[in-house]
C-alpha cells in the first residue's frame, strides 16, 4: 500500500489534522487530470470553509445534485486512527429525488439562495441535519501499514407525519400530507453508495491496488414518526436496512476497526465477507474499485492519443482594480467545469515589473471545482512547465494583478508556444470607474491597447449615453478589439474563446446562422454574428492563407475543419484577431468540412466582408 501518495506526515502525531488531510488528499489529487477525473467518475470539487470548518462539494457521474462531505470527529479505535464524515446531498431543484426529501428540506431547494446555501453548506445546520445521507469513516492504522474506508447509511430515511401536515394558503389551511402518510422517504443508501464508490476507485488509483478486504453487515433499520407537537418516536421497520460496508487497503485487522465502529447493538440481518485471493461476490463484482488502480494509463481522454493539438489555450486577463477579473473568472470557471474541463489560474503577482526571469517560485494555493490556482513569481515559462507537469488542464489562464501591464508579458509569449498555445488577451473594463482610472493612471489605457477582447463590465450602473461614450473611447485606444458589455463578468466563453472540438461547436451555432445571437441571456448582445460555412471541396493553402491575412477587424474568430490541395489529411483552422493557427485534425466521423465565422457589425456588411474575403470560392 502506498499512502504516501495521498499523505506524507505523521498520521499518529495528530490524528484530527492528518485524518482530514488525507480525506482532502483523496479528493484533490483525483482532479489533476482530466481523463483519470472522469473515469473514475468525478464531475466537479470544490472546498467550502468556515473558520476551522472544512468541507466539501463534489459532482459525480449519474447524479445532478451535489455532495456535501464534512469531517465531523476522531473515533476512539484501538491500534487505529480513524475519522467520520458527515455526507450529505443537495439535490437539484428539479431532480425527482426532491419529492422524496422531507417537506421542509424540499422547500429549501426552491429558495432562490438555494446554491448559496449548497457551497456553505457547513454555516448552516438547516443544511446539514436536513440533507445529511450517511456517514463515511476513513482509519489508518498505526503502522500506516492499511488504510480502511467504509460508509453507514439507512436504505430509506423515512418520516411519517401522525396526524398530517397542514399550510396556510391564502389564509386558508391546505393538507399537504396526509395523516399517517410519508413526509420523507428518501433513498439515502442508494445515493451514499455512488459517492463511496467514486471515493473507493480514487482511492485505489492512488494506492495503486484494489481492496484487499471487504465487509458488508445489515442491521434492522428504523424510521421516525412525529405529531403536530414535534414530538418524535424511532420505529423499527421491516423494509429499512441499515448497512455498512467496509473496504480495506494493505495489511491489517480490518474486522476489528468495523466491529468499533459499527454503532449498533442489534443482531445482523446479513453479512458480506471477502478477503484478497477470494471469489468477489456477486452484488460487488463490477464496482468500479476493483479496476481503478489502472487508471493510471487510462487514455480515453487523452488528447495527444486522439491525435488533438494538446496545447492548453492560454489567455491572459488583466483588468484594473475592482474591475471584475474576479466574477468574469468565476464564470469561466463554472462554464469549463460543467463541461468537464480543468483550468489552471497563475495569478501573476510581480505588478508592473516585467518578468526578468528570477527565482521561479509558484505554489498551488487552491483547488476548486474544476481549478487550480497558482500564485507565480519569476519566471513564466518555468511556472508553465512546472503546472504542466502536475496537471493537465485544459485551459491556462494568466491573471494579472489589478496594477499590472499585460503589454510586459507579450514578450514572454513566443517562448511559451511549445507548452500552450496562445488564444486571447482579455481585459476587463470598470464602466463604472471609467474615467478616473483613465485620468489618473496610465496603466489602466496599457490595459486596453493589449487587449483582443475588452469586456466592458458593471454596464447595469451606467446609463447608455455614458455607455456609448466609453465604447468610442475603447475603439479610439484599441481600435482592433472586439468589445462586449458584461454585468458581473457574465460572458458565455464559447463564442469568443476556444472551448472545444469545432465539430461540436458547429452543432451549437448552426442554430444562429443568419441571425443575431445573444452572447449571454440578460445582457445587452453587442451585435455579436455568427456564420457557419461549409467546404465541400479542398482549398488551395495560399490562397487561403491569403486571404485570411485579409479579413477585417470585425470578424474576431474563425475556426473549423478544412482540407488543403494536396494534403494527405483535414486540418484544423483557428483564427483569433488577426493570429492565425493550423493543427492537426483529430479523428472524426463523417467528411464534414466548415468554417465558423464569429465577428460584430451589421447583417449585410458582415455578409459582404466575409463574402469579399474570397476564402470559400475558387
Amino acid at each position: 500500500m502506498k499512502l504516501e501518495n495521498l499523505f506524507r506526515g505523521e498520521v499518529s502525531s495528530g490524528a484530527e489534522s492528518a485524518l482530514p488531510a488525507v480525506m482532502r488528499a483523496i479528493l484533490v489529487r483525483s482532479q489533476f487530470v482530466p481523463g483519470v477525473r472522469y473515469s473514475l467518475g468525478w464531475r466537479g470539487l470544490k472546498q467550502s470553509v468556515a473558520g476551522q470548518l472544512e468541507g466539501w462539494t463534489a459532482r459525480i457521474n449519474g447524479h445532478s445534485g451535489v455532495y456535501g462531505l464534512s469531517f465531523t470527529g476522531i473515533e476512539d479505535t484501538p491500534k487505529w486512527m480513524s475519522a467520520t464524515f458527515n455526507l450529505c446531498y443537495f439535490p437539484d431543484s428539479a431532480e425527482e429525488l426532491v419529492e422524496r426529501c422531507s417537506l421542509r428540506a424540499a422547500a429549501l431547494t426552491q429558495q432562490p439562495d438555494y446554491i448559496s446555501l449548497i457551497r456553505e453548506f457547513i454555516q448552516h445546520k438547516d443544511m446539514l441535519s436536513l440533507f445529511s445521507i450517511g456517514t463515511l469513516f476513513l482509519g489508518v492504522n498505526e503502522e500506516t501499514e492499511a488504510l480502511y474506508l467504509g460508509m453507514e447509511s439507512l436504505t430509506a430515511q423515512r418520516s411519517i407525519a401522525k396526524e398530517g401536515v397542514e399550510l396556510l394558503h391564502d389564509g386558508k389551511k391546505v393538507q399537504v400530507i396526509a395523516a399517517g402518510d410519508y413526509d420523507q422517504d428518501f433513498p439515502a443508501y442508494f445515493v451514499t453508495q455512488a459517492f463511496f464508490e467514486v471515493l473507493a476507485a480514487s482511492v485505489s488509483f492512488h494506492m495503486e491496488e484494489p481492496p484487499a478486504w471487504l465487509w458488508e453487515r445489515r442491521y434492522p433499520g428504523m424510521g421516525i414518526v412525529y405529531n403536530r407537537e414535534g414530538i418524535i418516536r424511532e420505529n423499527f421497520a421491516s423494509d429499512i436496512d441499515k448497512v455498512f460496508i467496509g473496504l480495506g487497503y494493505g495489511h491489517g485487522r480490518f474486522d476489528n476497526l468495523f466491529e468499533k465502529l459499527k454503532n449498533t447493538k442489534s443482531a445482523a440481518k446479513g453479512e458480506i465477507s471477502w478477503k484478497e485471493g477470494e471469489v468477489i461476490p456477486p452484488d460487488y463484482e463490477g464496482k468500479s474499485w476493483w479496476g481503478a488502480h489502472l487508471t493510471r494509463d487510462y487514455k480515453t481522454l487523452d488528447k495527444k492519443s486522439l491525435g488533438i493539438d494538446e496545447r492548453p489555450p492560454l489567455i491572459i486577463l488583466s483588468g484594473f482594480l475592482g474591475a471584475g477579473k474576479t466574477s468574469f473568472l468565476q464564470h469561466f470557471i463554472e462554464y469549463q467545469t460543467q463541461r468537464s474541463r480543468f483550468v489552471a489560474v497563475i495569478q501573476n503577482e510581480i505588478g508592473a515589473i516585467g518578468l526578468d526571469g528570477k527565482l521561479l517560485d509558484y505554489t498551488v494555493t487552491e483547488i476548486d471545482e474544476g481549478c487550480v490556482c497558482c500564485s507565480l513569481v519569476g519566471n513564466l515559462k518555468q511556472a508553465v512547465q512546472g503546472i504542466l507537469s502536475e496537471f493537465q488542464p485544459d485551459f491556462v489562464i494568466l491573471e494579472t494583478t489589478g496594477a499590472a501591464n499585460p503589454l510586459n508579458l507579450i514578450d514572454e509569449i513566443n517562448e511559451i508556444a511549445s507548452l500552450v498555445r496562445y488564444d486571447s488577451a482579455v481585459t476587463v473594463v470598470d464602466a463604472l470607474n471609467f474615467d478616473y482610472a483613465l485620468d489618473n493612471f496610465s496603466i489602466a489605457a496599457d490595459q486596453i491597447r493589449a487587449a483582443n477582447v475588452l469586456l466592458l463590465n458593471k454596464c447595469d450602473l451606467v446609463e447608455d449615453e455614458k455607455k456609448k461614450k466609453i465604447h468610442e473611447q475603447l475603439r479610439n485606444i484599441n481600435p482592433p478589439a472586439i468589445v462586449f458589455t458584461t454585468i458581473r463578468g457574465d460572458l458565455n466563453p464559447s463564442l469568443i474563446f476556444d472551448t472545444g472540438n469545432p465539430l461540436d461547436e458547429k452543432e451549437k451555432l448552426r442554430a444562429g446562422l443568419g441571425s443575431e445571437l445573444p452572447v449571454f441571456g440578460v445582457h445587452v448582445h453587442d451585435g455579436l454574428w455568427c456564420k457557419t460555412l461549409d467546404i465541400p471541396r479542398p482549398l488551395d493553402r495560399e490562397q487561403f492563407l491569403s486571404a485570411v491575412k485579409s479579413l477585417p477587424r470585425m470578424v474576431f474568430r474563425v475556426k473549423g475543419i478544412v482540407e488543403f490541395s494536396g494534403d494527405p489529411a483535414p486540418v484544423v483552422f483557428q483564427y483569433v484577431a488577426g493570429r492565425f493557427e493550423i493543427s492537426q485534425c483529430p479523428p472524426f466521423s463523417g467528411k464534414e468540412r466548415f468554417l465558423t465565422f464569429i465577428g460584430q457589425g451589421q447583417d449585410a456588411e458582415l455578409k459582404d466582408k466575409i463574402g469579399k474575403t474570397g476564402i470559400l470560392f475558387d
